[in-house]
């Protein structure tokens, strides 16, 4: 996929001035880059190495060359599923701050509720609206947090380990690639060497990508069980709201029958 796709919009933070979703935003951005600069980088050597081959005869230089396109695609192979998970984790972010912003409406309606009771009560009975839908509010902001706040850990761990997966994976490829190129300057044997010594600084680097991988599916469930709690603690709001403005319309009653 292209590197769009895993990019998430910088604008995603609430008008409310929490930053829900920055700190991570970023630097997922830069995995996104850093994921496709690889596989360029990959894709070139393997085509580089795949048009040397017909013309190479030594069998220990052929075998050497094998070697390190079978590292190669083994890598770039491992990069496509992280790339879709990157872009996934992007829209899981929007459904998560889509979430959040009903709270921005919050405010107009805390003003409102203020507004009619100071109104209907010459002002007397101001400060007990404004402590109620305050109270009422500020619970509520506070359990969106409450369920959102793993995922955005998780997710917060999830980009630094793959920016840490990706930054070590860069000097040993590039060594595996310059290694490749000069093996029809060098002797057969030296070759075959310093390809199999390359190709082992890479040995593990697939295992790592699919440990990424696999760190994904917790990030996916904790998305799910954020989204049903926000979802939960909305409707619960929407009901508190409800009581709220019942028992400011008796402060109001009262004061007129008083």
């Amino acid at each position: 996929g292209n590197q769009g796709t895993a990019e998430i919009e910088p604008e995603l933070e609430s008008d409310s001035g929490y930053l829900i979703i920055q700190p991570t935003s970023d630097l997922q951005n830069q995995n996104a880059k850093g994921i496709t600069e690889l596989r360029q980088k990959l894709d070139n050597a393997v085509r580089a190495i795949l048009s040397d081959l017909p013309n190479t005869s030594k069998k220990k230089r052929r075998q050497a060359l094998q070697e390190a396109l079978g590292t190669l695609t083994g890598l770039s192979l491992a990069l496509p599923k992280l790339e879709a998970s990157l872009s996934a984790i992007g829209k899981q972010q929007k459904v998560i701050v889509r979430l959040f912003r009903h709270q921005e409406e919050w405010r107009f309606w805390a003003a409102d509720q203020v507004r009619k009771v100071m109104e209907s009560t010459e002002g007397f009975h101001t400060a007990e609206a404004v402590t109620a839908t305050e109270e009422v509010n500020n619970r509520y902001v506070n359990r969106l947090r409450g369920c959102a706040s793993e995922f955005i850990w998780l997710q917060i761990r999830f980009n630094l380990d793959l920016a840490k997966t990706l930054d070590s994976l860069h000097s040993p490829t590039d060594r595996l690639i310059e290694t490749s190129e000069e093996c029809s300057r060098i002797r057969a044997k030296r070759c075959q060497r310093a390809v199999r010594d390359a190709c082992g600084g890479l040995q593990l680097a697939p295992q790592e990508l699919q440990d990424r991988f696999s760190a994904f599916d917790q990030l996916k469930e904790s998305q799910s069980t954020a989204v049903r709690c926000m979802e939960q603690a909305l409707e619960e709001y929407t009901e508190e709201r409800l009581l709220t403005e019942t028992s400011l319309q008796e402060v109001i009653q009262e004061y007129r029958e008083s």
